[in-house]
């Protein structure tokens, strides 16, 4: 395992692929959570990786406020859907009918946070990975592209 201080991530790992840790605030949990820049064939970190993540950065609180607000309103429309999963019981604590976004707050744990390669050079790609009692085995991604929500779905389209 290799390991580096960079000048945008901090310090990282390379195992494979680039590991640090960063700290964001969501769901009001300060969260220190693993930070993933996707590379491949142990190509170096592109320069839009970078811009990505010092956009995202720069704007992280307005970032996860937008973030909590696409994960409850995904939820929102598929909680009826999660509920059947589980038996009465079970439903009230892993998929309760939420009413707020503070409401997710105890259903979902931010994971990870990924720096995606770019595959348009013109986007600034970074997807975060989400634990959810309501979908124990797929969990939920969100891709933010060029800074706005995009994509809301199990985190399977993530982790590639």
């Amino acid at each position: 395992m290799t390991g580096i201080a960079d000048r945008d991530f901090g310090e990282l790992n390379f195992d494979g692929v680039w590991t640090g840790l960063f700290e964001i605030l969501i769901f009001g949990s300060l969260r220190k959570v693993e930070l993933v820049i996707q590379v491949f064939d142990e190509d170096s970190i592109a320069e839009v990786q970078r811009l990505a993540f010092r956009k995202f950065d720069l704007n992280k609180n307005s970032v996860s406020m937008a973030l909590e607000k696409a994960v409850f309103s995904y939820y929102f429309r598929r909680v009826e859907e999660y509920r059947e999963g589980f038996d009465a019981d079970e439903a009230n604590i892993k998929a309760p009918k939420a009413q707020a976004v503070d409401d997710m707050r105890d259903l979902v744990s931010l994971r990870c946070i990924k720096v995606m390669s770019p595959f348009d050079s013109g986007s600034r790609q970074i997807g975060f990975i989400f634990d959810a009692t309501f979908d124990p085995q797929l969990g939920l991604g969100v891709l933010v592209t060029n800074g706005s929500v995009e994509t809301v779905d199990t985190q399977d389209f993530l982790l590639g």
